[in-house]
């Protein structure tokens, strides 16, 4: 009888134990809804050596974040390519042609990663992938993230090469006009959901 007690004593608080580690582990991993108003994703490329900055003005953001539980952080981003907007209706229209993003054909371009390293306090690099116009590639984006009660803060850059990805063929391929490398840039608010 004191053996079969100890049994179901036992049972009963590893049952107890995963119950707790769930709820503490569901509580941990924080979902973030994007501040859309408040925040920007966006790009800076050049052209004839001058710098020329653009956004999106449509994109969806699954954040769950939190830098003291990096290994259950993930983040997806699904960027509306056809929204990309330089301040020049003629750029623009030649950057949604399938000389550059080709938009018909490939209307996303996304960003996603699960996996983070903290380098300090409130800077991280998150190790992820890329993909655009069909074509998906590793990066590193290195970002600076701050958490204050239900608020995010969040900022960061990555240079890529468009010829990786195939942005820009034909005479696009030389480089002298419209350079190689173009900077990803990023800058959000959040506010917990959960």
């Amino acid at each position: 009888m004191k053996f079969l007690f100890r049994v179901i004593f036992s049972v009963a608080l590893l049952v107890f134990g995963i119950m707790f580690l769930g709820r503490s582990h569901a509580e941990a991993a924080t979902l973030w809804s994007v501040k859309n108003d408040q925040s920007q994703v966006g790009f800076v490329a050049k052209q004839s050596g001058a710098e020329v900055p653009g956004v999106f003005e449509h994109y969806q953001a699954e954040i769950t974040f939190h830098p003291e539980e990096l290994t259950d952080s993930h983040i997806r981003v699904e960027i509306t390519t056809e929204s990309v907007n330089t301040q020049s209706g003629d750029r623009d229209k030649l950057i949604r042609s399938d000389a550059f993003f080709d938009s018909a054909a490939h209307p996303k371009a996304i960003f996603e990663a699960s996996s983070f390293e903290q380098l300090s306090p409130d800077s991280f690099v998150a190790h992820g992938s890329l993909t655009m116009r069909g074509v998906t590639k590793k990066i590193d984006l290195p970002f600076q993230a701050s958490v204050e009660g239900d608020e995010l803060r969040a900022q960061g850059a990555a240079e890529i090469s468009r010829l990786d990805y195939g942005i820009g063929n034909g005479q696009w391929l030389d480089t002298a006009v419209i350079g190689e490398m173009v900077r990803i840039t990023f800058a959000i608010e959040g506010i917990a959901t959960k």
